[in-house]
């Protein structure tokens, strides 16, 4: 898992706004650090990187709230969906190599179990597939109505 990346510049003297459009802005930067690595879906781990450092995101977003609008809390639900959709993938991921892991040790080949196990591998792929695609339109509709840069200018207004 990646680590945070170490804020700097928040000060406890200056506001609260000021230190929160600090600390989101470098939330946002983590979190678009991984934006290289979203279009080949092999990237298991960077999209799984790219989840935490959302988590990151949203929960910063959770605390500095109540110092912003609508528009902002409107932000901060397509984090809560973006996060949703890759863990729904990693989910994917995880259960696909459970399972693999499984047939391996599997000494049965050809049994009814290892045809159940076979199925559910199939619809992980499936659902990680359709899950991707979701994520991908999502992220690219985002990319078009300039969401990180709206978002920057919610969180220094007045900073």
């Amino acid at each position: 898992m990646a680590k945070a990346w170490k804020i700097k510049g928040v000060k406890p003297q200056k506001s609260y706004r000021r230190n929160a459009s600090i600390i989101l802005s470098a939330k946002i930067a983590e979190v678009y650090s991984w934006d290289d690595y979203i279009g080949d879906p092999e990237n298991i781990e960077e999209l799984h990187n790219m989840r935490i450092s959302i988590k990151r995101l949203r929960y910063s977003m959770e605390i500095f709230s109540v110092n912003y609008d609508q528009k902002f809390n409107e932000s901060l639900q397509i984090w809560v969906d973006l996060q949703k959709l890759l863990g729904e993938i990693h989910d994917c991921d995880v259960g696909q190599d459970v399972l693999t892991d499984y047939l391996k040790a599997d000494s049965q080949e050809g049994s009814a179990d290892t045809l159940g196990v076979n199925a559910l591998i199939q619809r992980y792929r499936q659902t990680r597939e359709e899950r991707y695609q979701e994520f991908l339109k999502l992220w690219s509709s985002l990319q078009k109505e300039d969401f990180r840069g709206n978002l920057l200018r919610i969180i220094k207004k007045k900073a």
